[in-house]
C-alpha cells in the first residue's frame, strides 16, 4: 500500500485516492486505516456477494495526511 500511495501522490501528482472495501472484510480494512485511509461512508447494501446484499465501507486518503 505505502508504494502503492507514493506513485499515486508523487509520479501521478494525486490528490485523493478512494477505495471501496466490503464490510465483512475486516483485514482489509484494518490494512488501510494502518496506512491512514478514513472511512467516508458507507454504501448500505451496495453489492451482492453469495447471494444476499453486503454493505460497502468507502475510504479515502488526502496526499497532506499521507505525507
Amino acid at each position: 500500500m505505502q508504494l502503492l500511495l507514493d506513485f499515486a501522490f508523487k509520479s501521478l501528482n494525486l490528490n485523493r485516492v478512494e477505495l471501496e472495501v466490503l464490510d465483512f472484510n475486516e483485514r482489509a480494512q484494518r490494512c488501510y486505516r494502518k496506512v491512514g485511509f478514513k472511512e467516508i461512508g458507507i454504501r448500505r447494501q451496495g453489492k451482492f456477494v453469495d447471494g444476499k446484499p453486503r454493505n460497502v465501507i468507502l475510504m479515502d486518503i488526502l496526499k497532506d495526511e499521507w505525507t
